[in-house]
């Protein structure tokens, strides 16, 4: 029965191999500069990110008595089931990510439902975010800002949303982050995850040139809920009035990751301690290799390397601005617009954190913090993206073709 096994892998092994460089080969050849950037960018971060998570979280392995490589086999699973799943993304025809809006986003419901409702969903670190389907974990609320995004560019771009009253294509978008916000962030307690949607859906809308006064009106909205979160749980307000007041007498340790940030960079200087000479990895510094993996970079590579890091936001940032700016296609062009202010705003939030300027939200670094389901959703995100932008490469005549066969 092996043997039938093994002579079954060997005849399909090849084959699938054959289908991923076939796959491969129809997404890379013959791309823009905007897309290739796009990719090597993600490539290096991803790379660099692997690397970062081993150093970061070694220590912790072996003062639990755990596998050294434990954290960065589990780092590069993600992403290589990522990096397939960026290839078939990139693969497809971005008209087909209209169909896959309101079904995208009744499923992303769905799941955090079941966090929230069904023993299904657990709590870690006071965010009940986490779903456990067997031996499979997840975070659906990661996924649920694809979902977010695709809802509210169709809906922003509904072909008729003129013709009718413009309330309809306000409120419908709207309605969907109310629902959603209240599941995470009220519900699940993850303020910044809901932050960060706050942020997308704003920017959306800015770039859908929606009226003012909804902007203005989700500006007040948002300005009114956040606090209200923050205020809503013992641990969050404790950390809260904590980073308002630093020097305070903090006995329950709110302060503790942040303080420890701090000194990770003053150690650090301009040129770092060396990569895997960190000392606030040894227990002094909890979630190293995830929402602190910034202030690891600044001890172990020093403030140049955590500069280029940010430099790397940023460059990744105007690349897909740029695909944004010239993609014609209004849906997909506000869909871009939404992963850049999705994956550049969690960037900010995670480092602003890290450096103080923001109380602790629980938001990692995307692409470089470990993170299986959070590398999963921005590898496909950046999927999308090259997928779009694929398409607008394409010659007018070919993308006519190819439409019409696909329909």
């Amino acid at each position: 029965m092996a043997r039938n096994n093994r002579a079954t892998f060997a005849q399909l092994g090849p084959s699938l191999l054959a289908k991923f460089q076939n796959l491969a080969r129809n997404v890379f050849s013959g791309q823009s500069p905007e897309f290739k950037r796009l990719l090597w960018t993600v490539i290096f971060m991803t790379a660099f990110g692997l690397v970062m998570v081993f150093s970061s979280s070694y220590v912790d392995a072996v003062i639990k008595e755990n596998d050294i490589f434990g954290e960065m086999w589990s780092q590069l699973g993600g992403i290589v089931i990522g990096g397939f799943l960026l290839l078939v993304f990139a693969n497809l025809r971005p008209e087909r990510l209209l169909n896959l809006a309101n079904f995208s986003m009744g499923l992303g419901i769905l799941l955090q439902l079941l966090v929230i409702f069904t023993p299904l969903g657990a709590s870690v670190n006071g965010n009940r975010n986490w779903l456990y389907l067997g031996p499979i974990s997840m975070q659906p609320s990661e996924f649920i800002k694809i979902a977010l995004i695709l809802y509210i560019a169709k809906m922003l771009t509904a072909p008729n949303r003129f013709e009718s009253h413009e309330l309809q294509f306000w409120y419908a978008p709207s309605i969907a982050f109310g629902v959603v916000a209240v599941l995470v962030g009220f519900l699940g307690s993850d303020v910044g995850t809901t932050l960060i949607m706050a942020i997308i859906l704003f920017g959306m809308y800015y770039m859908a040139a929606l009226p003012w006064k909804y902007v203005a009106t989700l500006a007040l909205a948002a300005a009114i809920a956040v606090p209200g979160l923050m205020m809503s749980n013992a641990s969050r307000r404790g950390r809260f009035f904590a980073w308002l007041n630093p020097s305070a007498p903090d006995p329950n340790g709110y302060n503790w990751q942040s303080e420890h940030a701090k000194w990770a960079f003053a150690s650090g200087g301009p040129f770092g301690v060396g990569l895997g000479n960190s000392k606030m990895k040894w227990s002094w510094l909890p979630e190293a290799q995830n929402d602190f993996i910034f202030a690891i970079i600044g001890e172990e590579l020093g403030m140049f390397v955590a500069l280029f890091t940010i430099a790397l936001f940023i460059a990744l940032g105007m690349v897909m601005m740029k695909i944004a700016k010239k993609t014609k296609d209004p849906f997909q062009s506000l869909v871009v617009y939404g992963v850049t202010f999705w994956i550049m705003s969690q960037a900010f939030i995670n480092i602003s954190v890290v450096l103080t300027m923001f109380p602790v939200l629980g938001v990692n670094l995307p692409l470089i913090s470990a993170g299986g389901t959070s590398m999963l959703a921005t590898l496909v995100a950046i999927g999308i993206v090259l997928g779009i932008e694929k398409n607008n490469s394409l010659k007018p005549a070919l993308r006519v073709v190819q439409g019409a066969g696909r329909r």
